[in-house]
């Protein structure tokens, strides 16, 4: 073999073996607890101490500006509650203004973090109250799933739900659902505006996996009831909100 052969060969070869795959096992582990205390905070970074309280001032800055005003304290609960009630009409309310339509609207009460404090309200409560990224959805669901995903709501006692529906629970079963007033039709396709969370099946929503179709609105939730209050303080509206028979429980 030639000189400048061999070397070619030589390389390719150790090229070769380099790439290869190594075996690798584990012989010790060791771990320690580190306590995240004020003794870090014994040597400051001055330029950190400064960059990080420039955030911090612009962050309250945005946080605390008034938006709107509550007229009463609205918790969450089931089977509604005030906050469910008013989350899901204003969820309701933005599927329509961006798609024209929604048959009804879905939040699940583990979405929302907070209480609406009556009184004065700031952005802070939002992000608060809506602390997740979850974003505004539209699905189209059969008649039949929607009966299904109602008998699922009937067994949990109830979730946060628009305010044009009539759903009667008795001893956890469905006794009988209205949608804008009529009855569901099977062969019917319905419009649910809901969170891109539940949307995907999570907190035992699996019936909206059956959807036909999505469409996604990119918005936040939050996002969205900030603007929403913010609209309503431009129109000198106070945030309200109220029990009604969206969800009625018969013993």
């Amino acid at each position: 073999m030639k000189k400048d052969n061999l070397l070619i060969f030589i390389i390719t070869s150790l090229l070769w073996t380099s790439c290869a795959p190594r075996q690798y096992t584990i012989s010790e582990i060791e771990s320690n607890r580190i306590a995240v205390d004020s003794s870090w905070d014994e040597k400051l970074n001055p330029e950190m101490e400064s960059l990080v309280n420039s955030y911090k001032q612009s962050l309250e800055n945005q946080m605390n500006i008034e938006i709107g005003f509550a007229k009463q304290t609205m918790i969450k609960g089931r089977p509604q509650s005030l906050l469910t009630n008013f989350t899901a009409d204003v969820m309701r309310k933005k599927a329509i203004e961006l798609w024209g339509e929604a048959d009804f609207a879905v939040v699940n009460n583990g979405g929302i973090r907070s209480t609406l404090n009556e009184g004065t309200i700031l952005v802070e409560d939002l992000y608060e109250i809506y602390s997740f990224d979850n974003t505004l959805v539209l699905l189209d669901l059969p008649g039949e799933a929607v009966i299904r995903f109602f008998e699922a709501i009937a067994l949990e006692g109830g979730q946060g739900l628009s305010d044009n529906l009539e759903v009667v629970i008795e001893k956890n079963n469905l006794k009988s659902l209205k949608i804008g007033g009529e009855s569901v039709n099977i062969d019917k396709i319905y419009k649910i505006a809901t969170l891109d969370y539940l949307a995907e099946g999570n907190d035992g929503m699996v019936v909206f996996k059956e959807a036909t179709n999505k469409k996604e609105s990119h918005e936040t939730l939050r996002d969205i009831m900030i603007e929403y209050v913010k609209q309503q303080t431009v129109n000198n509206y106070e945030i309200d909100a109220k029990l009604d028979n969206r969800i009625i429980i018969n013993p």
